[in-house]
């Protein structure tokens, strides 16, 4: 299965991203299982806090290229709706949800991260947005989650140019709330998530409510944008150059 499930006797559930070999992508069955799991844990009274991971040393390599190929509008917007409602209730999510993230978090995956209200890092892991380099705008809901933490002008720069951020600058720019020694992610997650699950749940959910009101605005632009460039002669360009490893010629098409 690409999403795994694991619940503790401390009211702690983890969701794995578990296709280890092809470091975790975020394909449409991936985030239909996501949607499900999550919407299971909101009203599973026996779980307290949730914390996403990925399985194999990484977090997501991000969207399945694979999955990726021209479909009508129609089809395309139908499968953001589903990307709308998985990062909806991610940010928006009424028990504490921490992304616990070793290894490459990158394209969809450094947006699924971003998507939880807080995030722990391995030293040694790496963000980038990466969604340009196949003729893509970033989706997934990055356009809100990213500049929310580190402000326009630097999300806007990290997005265009694919630069590859590693942990600890991830940390000073507010990507990441805090590091964990490599391999030790999860461990902090969990504990950071159960810690937070003694607080008052309300008010919680009103402060996250308040931090997620520009994101519905992002994934509606994405669900209106994303499909047209999916569909473009630079994003099928994009796609041939990165299964034969060469760099892609963009035309503007």
């Amino acid at each position: 299965m690409s999403i795994e499930t694991q619940k503790g006797e401390d009211g702690l559930l983890v969701i794995t991203l578990n296709e280890p070999d092809r470091r975790n992508p975020i394909g449409h069955a991936a985030r239909l299982a996501l949607a499900e799991a999550l919407s299971e844990a909101a009203t599973d009274d026996a779980v307290r806090a949730v914390v996403l991971t990925g399985a194999g040393g990484h977090f997501s390599a991000g969207g399945d290229i694979r999955d990726q190929g021209q479909r009508s509008l129609g089809a395309h917007r139908e499968r953001f709706a589903v990307i709308g409602d998985v990062v909806t209730r991610m940010a928006r999510f009424p028990k504490p949800l921490v992304a616990a993230v070793e290894g490459w978090a990158a394209g969809g995956g450094f947006a699924l991260a971003l998507a939880c209200p807080l995030v722990v890092a391995s030293r040694d892991a790496k963000f980038v947005a990466s969604f340009t380099k196949i003729a893509l705008m970033p989706d997934l809901g990055l356009l809100s989650t990213l500049p929310a933490r580190i402000g326009a002008a630097k999300a806007r720069r990290l997005i265009l140019s694919n630069r590859v951020v590693a942990a600890p600058e991830a940390e000073t720019l507010g990507i990441v709330d805090e590091l964990a020694d490599p391999g030790e992610a999860l461990r902090v997650a969990s504990a950071l998530a159960l810690q937070e699950a003694q607080g008052p749940a309300m008010a919680r959910q009103a402060i996250l409510d308040w931090f997620a009101r520009d994101l519905a605005a992002a994934l509606e632009y994405e669900q209106a944008m994303q499909p047209i460039l999916l569909n473009s002669a630079d994003a099928a360009e994009g796609r041939a150059a990165f299964a034969e490893k060469r760099p892609p010629q963009f035309r503007g098409c």
